[in-house]
């Protein structure tokens, strides 16, 4: 990418276009092992989903090198026991500090666990609320409770649910020499081969377009012995947008249309960030729009709070017909997973049933289950404000075909619904998109075994408080 394309990518907040958005979530949801990925769970399961604890929710913790942390979970017996973890230092711009690629944010730290910055770790190594009375090896100077209580609702009835609904994490300092690290890793980024490996799924980029998968399989928990531990989910991703300009021209995009690159990356235990720059020139307008969104890959999940900008006043600059949507190819049919929403099915445009139902008012959250026999997927979109006051809510798309029934289709030049090769997909109405930022929150799981209860569960992941008070 050239300095006049990288200049223009910088923007001093977390930004992801719209395409960036939703592929991140959709593209990364098969699964996969590799050695060097580890399994995580060995708390009492409080939940599954990872952790993240800002540096603002354990204020009197922060200040201190990054490198004096430490953090423990009771066994159950009084011991204390390391569990992996990561400090992830997040500038005054509101980026990740990025050791790794092109030095863009790897200078804009300072080594310290500051207010911003984000401590993550697994649900599944949360232990007991119960100080720790042995600690093996130094004593730590001081150590904080980090307490999880679940409030809300009764759980869902599952194997895994804890009586007490609650657990704590003990983060302890060493101002001298800290004890080792715990060697656990559950998320390995490979930069020489371009993939995301966890011991649930192997991702792979493609190193000419970032936007796309290469290889999207899961790893089977229990293979035959003839049979091939890896097996291919996706059959191919794409992204298309319409915008119908009043008065004006109307243009097409999908991923071809886009350039994009790795810029930086970190890769930890807990978690892999991945910062893509990537830029779209709108035809002859000579209108650049450059760039760079950080996804966060954990061994379950992928997080992508973001910025969406939009540079087109949906309300009043677009026809209706104007759209955009995330698309996929599942290897297998669509009905041969059991699919729940509560989005309302996408309609072309012009069939629009007008009458009010029960999907008009926006809803907080909108979120998408596919369950099969070996394997689980859960995402949820929190959408804008300024989505939730014009009505954008997103809407579902599901043909019942496998990927070879529509590869015939080509995934080359941009094509609507229904003439691309896409038998999942997610659709936005852009007339409701207003011009400027619009902070999206998308969250998904992914599991390679079949547990409903676990995905009810991260439905409410919102009803998990966290606290922390310091115990010595």
């Amino acid at each position: 990418m050239d300095r006049q394309i990288r200049q223009i990518s910088r923007v001093p907040v977390r930004v992801a276009f719209l395409a960036i958005g939703i592929l991140a979530g959709f593209a990364s949801q098969a699964h996969g092992q590799q050695s060097q990925a580890q399994s995580q769970g060995q708390g009492p399961g409080l939940h599954h989903a990872p952790v993240i604890v800002y540096g603002s929710q354990v204020r009197a913790a922060t200040g201190r090198p990054i490198a004096s942390y430490r953090v423990y979970r009771n066994d159950g017996s009084g011991r204390a026991v390391a569990i992996p973890f990561q400090i992830d230092e997040v500038n005054t711009d509101g980026d990740y500090v990025l050791d790794q690629g092109t030095p863009i944010t790897a200078a804009t730290g300072n080594g310290l666990f500051d207010l911003q910055d984000e401590l993550a770790i697994m649900g599944d190594d949360i232990g007991t609320a119960e100080q720790p009375v042995q600690w093996d090896g130094p004593i730590p100077s001081e150590v904080f409770e980090i307490r999880f209580d679940y409030r809300g609702l009764p759980m869902p009835p599952a194997p895994w649910a804890p009586d007490k609904k609650a657990g704590a994490l003990y983060l302890a300092l060493y101002p001298q020499k800290a004890p080792p690290l715990s060697p656990r890793r559950y998320v390995v980024f490979d930069r020489q081969n371009a993939e995301v490996k966890t011991s649930r799924y192997r991702y792979g980029f493609d190193q000419k377009n970032w936007l796309v998968s290469r290889r999207v399989e899961m790893k089977l928990r229990d293979p035959k012995p003839d049979q091939d531990p890896f097996v291919p989910v996706l059959d191919s991703t794409t992204f298309f947008l319409r915008a119908d300009l009043k008065y004006f021209l109307t243009f097409e995009a999908n991923h071809n249309s886009v350039s994009s690159e790795l810029e930086a990356y970190k890769t930890g235990p807990v978690r892999s960030i991945v910062r893509i720059t990537y830029f779209y020139t709108l035809l002859k307008l000579n209108f650049q729009l450059g760039m760079y969104t950080e996804i966060s890959f954990f061994s379950n999940a992928i997080f992508l709070p973001a910025i969406l900008y939009n540079p087109i006043d949906g309300p009043n600059a677009l026809n209706a017909g104007s759209g955009f949507y995330y698309g996929l190819a599942l290897k297998d049919n669509p009905r041969d997973y059991k699919i729940e929403t509560n989005m309302q099915p996408w309609k072309e445009s012009g069939l629009l049933n007008f009458l009010k139902t029960s999907f008009d008012r926006m809803l907080p959250m909108y979120w998408l289950s596919a369950i099969g026999k070996d394997r689980m997927l859960y995402m949820e979109l929190t959408p804008s404000q300024q989505m939730a006051k014009l009505g954008g809510a997103p809407t579902f798309y599901r043909e019942d075909k496998t990927a070879d029934e529509i590869k015939p289709r080509g995934n080359i030049a941009p094509k609507p619904l229904g003439k691309s090769p896409v038998n999942l997909g997610m659709h936005f109405d852009l007339t409701k998109f207003s011009e400027g930022d619009h902070l999206v929150a998308f969250r998904m799981y992914v599991e390679n075994q079949l547990d409903e209860q676990r995905i009810e569960s991260y439905k409410l992941m919102n009803r998990w408080m966290v606290y922390a008070k310091r115990i010595k």
